[in-house]
């Protein structure tokens, strides 16, 4: 009588091949997840300040958000006086004129569909 592999069980066999552990308990993951979390952060507050000024703004009055709305639109103004906004401006004029585009006799405000 036949059991295990040749009945379609599957079996552990193991590798025959000495395999080392896998390092991650070495690589410490809350200080490497902690890192890209702040790294993502950082690069956003630099280069989306437009974004996150735009999302302050809708939020409604109270006394948490009104003491914070001067200085992050005193932030949003820094970055894009260095510069940091000029990715998302050009990539914002692209779309705009991508939008404005009209082909044959269209006109603004038709929906380009024929007639």
């Amino acid at each position: 009588m036949t059991t295990g592999a040749e009945q379609g069980e599957i079996v552990e066999v193991g590798s025959p091949v000495l395999v080392a552990p896998d390092p991650v308990d070495v690589v410490r993951p809350f200080a490497w997840m902690s890192t890209i979390i702040v790294t993502a952060t950082l690069f956003l507050a630099l280069f989306n300040a437009h974004a996150i000024a735009a999302w302050f703004d809708e939020l409604p009055p109270s006394p948490y958000t009104e003491p914070l709305r001067a200085p992050i639109a005193a932030w949003a103004g820094l970055t894009e006086r260095l510069g940091f906004d000029a990715p998302r401006a050009a990539v914002r004029s692209r779309w705009e004129a991508a939008q404005a585009a009209r082909f044959g006799g269209e006109q603004p405000g038709e929906d380009g569909s024929a007639r």
